[in-house]
């Protein structure tokens, strides 16, 4: 395969995931996603399907463009510990209602919260603990 047809792959996928995380997240924001067995087990699959693809696109972005000392890095990883205690406390004050109607949108929010703080663990590992060949 080409350089130029991986470069192009890569910026279809790329746009596949964006567009697909907006569409879920607009969906799941305005609340229309029926509340049946059958459609939640389907929202579920979509949620976890956007949050796998845009964490895993967005750790292909971070490792690939960003120096180990950037600033923009910084500040990813400073939303990111601010989103953790964030998320926690709107739970823990019932601050976040998980009725059928907003569970998508909290669901993605948390699987999200919690991917964040699994890759920043490995990045941590990877850059302080892993021992290198």
């Amino acid at each position: 395969m080409t350089a130029s047809t991986k470069k192009i792959i890569q910026q279809v996928l790329g746009t596949l995931v964006a567009a697909n995380a907006i569409v879920f997240l607009v969906l799941a924001y305005f609340q229309v996603f029926s509340a049946t067995p059958r459609a939640i087990v389907f929202v579920d699959f979509w949620g976890r399907l956007c949050v796998y693809s845009l964490w895993f696109t967005g750790y292909a972005l971070y490792r690939k463009y960003l120096p180990e000392k950037s600033v923009l890095k910084t500040i990813i990883i400073l939303v990111v510990c601010l989103n953790i205690p964030l998320f926690l406390t709107l739970g823990y004050f019932n601050k976040l209602s998980p009725d059928l109607s907003t569970l998508p949108f909290i669901d993605f929010w948390g699987r999200l919260t919690v991917y964040s703080l699994w890759f920043m663990a490995y990045e941590f590992y990877r850059e302080n603990i892993q021992e290198t060949k």
